[in-house]
């Protein structure tokens, strides 16, 4: 089964759109995500200092479960792999992970509290790595959270660093279909190296945003000019489709 994208002037329902996209595998890695969250959430118990790997799972399985469906797109060929296409699968995909391992560290954490044994952890370490007294109460519901916002973020990773520098190399032209630019032969190498510093752009507003949260002068102004300079770049180096993108109703001048 492939990603679609409706065809112009057909509308596509979520539920169907959930069906195309949301693969059988990605199913069952959400529930495996699922299962060894609640897994994590029971071992964090006994782990007073967090030093045992298997506790990570409370927000590595959602994370897992939530990118999983954009790591797999580096192996399913018929995929449009355009952003537009792409970037509800980050948002959507990695809130299923969420909610499935909130449910089920959810059960595992009411067993724990009602059979004493979180109260017993506490009682024994009040600075509990994982369950302090005076940390959150439903930490089911935090590493749900967490796992939320790792998933999210390693889908985007993968997708700027593996998946669109791939389609590039091996698949450009119909990269450049995708993303509506002009895909005539005079126009193709200008356009592939237009996309090419798609990913570059986006490692830079990083950068950016690390020297300015950070207070790293010197990272902040390099990065910022080497910003410019690409998106500049890339902006007079792309020949759009006009035609296409006034069908679809996207700014074209």
């Amino acid at each position: 089964m492939t990603a679609q994208t409706p065809p112009s002037g057909q509308s596509m329902t979520f539920r169907a759109w959930l069906a195309a996209n949301y693969s059988i595998p990605a199913r069952i890695v959400a529930v495996i995500g699922a299962l060894a969250s609640a897994w994590g959430l029971v071992v964090a118990v006994g782990d007073m200092d967090g030093e045992n790997p298997v506790s990570w799972l409370m927000f590595l399985g959602p994370a897992l479960a939530g990118a999983f469906p954009t790591l797999e797109l580096a192996w399913r060929r018929g995929h449009d792999l355009s952003m537009a296409t792409v970037k509800p699968r980050w948002f959507i995909f990695p809130l299923f992970g969420a909610l499935g391992a909130v449910v089920a560290m959810g059960v595992a954490e009411i067993v724990m509290r009602a059979s004493g044994e979180i109260a017993a952890a506490q009682a024994a370490d009040k600075w509990h790595y994982w369950f302090a007294v005076d940390g959150p109460q439903v930490v089911s519901v935090l590493f749900g959270l967490l796992g939320y916002g790792a998933g999210l973020l390693l889908a985007v990773v993968f997708y700027v660093v593996v998946l669109w520098p791939l389609q590039i190399i091996l698949r450009p032209r119909q990269a450049i279909a995708e993303n509506m630019m002009d895909t005539s032969e005079a126009n193709f190498r200008r356009n592939r190296i237009a996309l090419a510093l798609m990913p570059l752009i986006v490692i830079g507003a990083v950068a950016m945003a690390i020297g300015f949260t950070q207070g790293i002068g010197w990272l902040a102004v390099l990065a910022t000019a080497v910003e410019v300079a690409l998106v500049v770049t890339a902006v007079v180096l792309q020949k759009i489709d006009k035609k296409r993108r006034a069908e679809t109703g996207a700014v074209s001048d």
